[in-house]
């Protein structure tokens, strides 16, 4: 996803406030997550059995500032998939006038497949079909790391 840095991302310093790298990633997850079958209207009520992925851990480390009017690049690969959860590997990179790159933010996500029905709010297990999506999006370095034995899912 590419994003073009406006004026009311950036904090009185005149770079991006570190909350935006955040909503960017969020935005992301939420395109995967149509990806996976997941209508936007399912995840708002009303509904019966609403779906979502809440983020249950995140983290990013900032390498250099953004400023306004920068083109970011929001690139998102798929780490882990578990029984009801998920792991995504971001990387937020300024797309220079040249078209070099420079790598800002490194961020990482894992979220849980959830329904609220009435019995209240419960995991839900990935379908193969939702499987099927997420692996279209795997993470090459986590591929490499578990052919090494590095990495459990």
């Amino acid at each position: 996803m590419r994003v073009q840095v406006g004026w009311g991302d950036c904090d009185p310093a005149g770079i991006v406030f570190y909350p935006r790298f955040y909503a960017w990633m969020d935005t992301v997850s939420h395109v995967l997550a149509r990806e996976m079958g997941i209508p936007r209207e399912s995840m708002i009520p009303p509904g019966s059995d609403m779906f979502g992925f809440p983020v249950v851990g995140t983290e990013a480390q900032y390498l250099t500032p953004a400023r306004m009017d920068d083109l970011l690049e929001v690139r998102t690969w798929v780490v882990r998939v578990g029984r009801s959860s998920l792991s995504l590997r971001h990387e937020i990179v300024r797309v220079e006038p040249d078209g070099a790159e420079t790598l800002i933010v490194r961020g990482r996500e894992d979220r849980v497949f959830t329904a609220h029905g009435p019995d209240g709010l419960r995991s839900r297990e990935l379908t193969q079909p939702m499987r099927a999506a997420l692996s279209r999006f795997a993470d090459p370095l986590a591929a490499t790391a578990s052919d090494n034995g590095l990495q459990r899912s």
